[in-house]
């Protein structure tokens, strides 16, 4: 046997191929009858070839296409191209089968078009594969963004640090751009710390801040506030003219605020308050004047 040609081809030599192929194949003539199908097709529907046999097509495969104008084989006879896609197949148990499918026209020896030649593959386990593929993708997504919060919420906790600079005194120094959450999480971290010493005073330090918004501003003063409710006293440093002009625009209520120049003037001042509450002189601070009481 030197080629193809040499096989005897005949109905039963054709079944014996068709049956080797592991997914779905049946043959229509132009009016829609099986004649020929292989074993998988048939039980995947749960019949036997037999059984399928000179029988409509759409008798034995229902899907939402079958009579109507989109009817896979009707479309690829009257197209004479293949056609292809997706669509379910409803047996007879009630269950839904996706499928894959694609239909040629079958031509005769001649070239005309004498029915159809339908291959289709039960996609069931590769949908599901996908949808766990997915379900994977998503919660690795989750997880990532998770990471990414937390990790975003530590670096915000490490620029926001609540020092205890002196025996009784909290310092929070503010560097960088102060946005409402980044001001919000601030004011969590000093009352905390409020709450954790019981500090008399509290100094929040805005020199490294280079603009503040309406927001932000009535953050600091619900922080100042705050921290009052606590018995604690507040004190702005570091107001840079450009944040003075704007809180000024803005309207804010200043009258309520201690504000100071530097961190030191009102450590200085923190410091000859509180031994003045324990019955003693404060020296003078290391590098800077005594600043006036208000």
């Amino acid at each position: 046997m030197k080629s193809l040609e040499d096989l005897p081809i005949d109905e039963g030599f054709l079944s014996e191929i068709l049956n080797a192929v592991p997914s779905g194949i049946f043959v229509t003539d132009l009016e829609h009858n099986i004649v020929m199908i292989n074993k998988a097709g048939a039980e995947l529907v749960g019949r036997s070839p037999g059984d399928c046999f000179d029988r409509k097509c759409y008798d034995i495969f229902n899907t939402p296409m079958c009579q109507t104008e989109n009817c896979t084989c009707r479309v690829a006879v009257e197209t004479q191209a293949v056609n292809q896609g997706q669509t379910t197949l409803h047996l007879p148990d009630g269950r839904e089968v996706p499928i894959e499918y694609a239909s040629r026209p079958l031509r005769n020896f001649e070239g005309k078009v004498v029915g159809c030649v339908e291959h289709y593959i039960d996609i069931s386990d590769r949908l599901e594969q996908e949808r766990s593929l997915l379900e994977q993708q998503e919660e690795l997504l989750r997880k990532q963004e998770a990471d990414i919060r937390h990790l975003q919420d530590e670096i915000l906790e490490l620029s926001t640090p609540v020092l205890e600079v002196w025996d009784g005194v909290l310092a929070l120094p503010l560097v960088g751009t102060l946005d409402s959450r980044r001001a919000k999480i601030a004011m969590e971290r000093l009352l905390e710390g409020i709450e954790r010493t019981r500090a008399p005073f509290v100094i929040l330090d805005i020199t490294g801040v280079p603009a503040v918004d309406a927001e932000v501003a009535n953050h600091l003063l619900q922080t100042v506030d705050a921290a009052r409710l606590m018995g604690s006293r507040a004190v702005l440093t570091g107001v840079s003219p450009h944040i003075a002009r704007t809180m000024a625009r803005l309207g804010v209520d200043m009258a309520n605020i201690t504000v100071r120049g530097r961190m030191a003037d009102a450590l200085h001042m923190a410091i000859r308050r509180l031994r003045r509450q324990a019955g003693e002189e404060a020296p003078p601070g290391p590098g800077a004047p005594p600043a006036p009481e208000p």
